[in-house]
């Protein structure tokens, strides 16, 4: 921030709302990933293996610029970065085997317990205590998520919904997890923005890996649709999201990030009722409507119809 903004009160507004734009539109990209599965009609062990090492290709070359500009990426930043990585790999697998129990809305619906891991690692860690607003929403948050997912209707097809929920709910702390090592790694090191999702990428392709092998199911003859689609997932719902996220979120306060990203399950369900051919139910445009205002609230939406004097 420059000094002119600190004397003006703070960067205008247009500055502002740039990194809110990147986390929405990283969530949006996330929310996007299982729909990508679903129209490469890949294998759950081959999506998330294929997601993390397609990305880390990508993201190779602007790592290494990023490297040659800053110098050597710090040991810490690389420890951090590196483990939050083995939990979203981790995430990945357990997230695959919710879906396959539970169904896609619910697992993606599942992994928004991350709203409250968040910011309790960023509080428990010495980070600023959330709001009392944005405590009292956690409530209506995740009802709204449940009720978006189609949480009380979509168990009938369910092949295991018990083992799906907790895998789901497993998969959105180890989210959580990453969320909050790629927030304090760039706190440790303010000038990469590339290398700690790099480092996360692989640590998390080394996981999708040893899970592939361990238990099965790699397959990569999908055809060139379905490599194309995989691509896709790679670079918008990894590489680019994940990017948009390293740069954004420390710019923003953890609430609202949390509460932003809350637009991930939301998307998932609109995306695959508008591509996929699902039908959403009452409930879940219930659902979908209190989660959008529920985020609007905690994003500071009301200060927007403020009325502010010129000076």
């Amino acid at each position: 921030m420059s000094a002119e903004d600190v004397r003006a009160g703070g960067p205008p507004p247009a500055r502002k709302a740039l990194p809110v734009l990147g986390i929405i539109l990283a969530a949006v990209l996330l929310g996007s990933a299982g729909l990508f599965v679903i129209l490469a009609e890949a294998t759950a062990p081959t999506a998330a293996f294929l997601r993390c090492w397609i990305a880390v290709i990508v993201l190779a070359p602007l790592a290494w610029l990023e490297l040659r500009r800053h110098g050597r990426f710090p040991p810490k930043a690389i420890l951090i970065a590196a483990v939050s990585g083995a939990a979203l790999g981790i995430d990945y697998v357990l997230w695959a085997q919710s879906v396959l129990d539970a169904g896609l809305g619910v697992s993606t619906v599942l992994i928004s317990v991350q709203v409250i891991v968040f910011p309790a690692l960023v509080w428990a860690f010495g980070g600023s205590r959330p709001g009392w607003l944005f405590i009292g929403c956690v409530p209506i948050m995740i009802i709204g998520t449940l009720l978006t997912g189609g949480v009380f209707g979509a168990d009938e097809t369910a092949a295991n919904p018990m083992r799906g929920a907790i895998f789901g709910v497993l998969s959105g702390v180890l989210y959580g997890v990453y969320i909050f090592g790629i927030h304090h790694s760039r706190k440790v090191a303010g000038d990469f923005i590339v290398a700690p999702v790099q480092v996360g990428t692989i640590s998390a392709g080394v996981m999708t890996a040893v899970a592939g092998l361990t238990f099965g199911g790699l397959d990569f003859d999908l055809g060139w649709a379905g490599w194309g689609w995989m691509i896709a997932l790679a670079v918008c719902g990894q590489a680019l999201s994940w990017v948009l996220l390293s740069i954004s979120s420390p710019l923003v306060p953890v609430p609202m990030t949390a509460a932003l990203m809350l637009l991930q399950p939301l998307s998932a369900v609109v995306l695959g009722s508008l591509v996929a051919g699902e039908r959403l139910q009452a409930g879940q445009w219930i659902g979908a409507v209190l989660v959008a205002l529920i985020v609007w609230v905690v994003g500071g939406g009301p200060a927007a119809l403020t009325p502010r004097r010129r000076r």
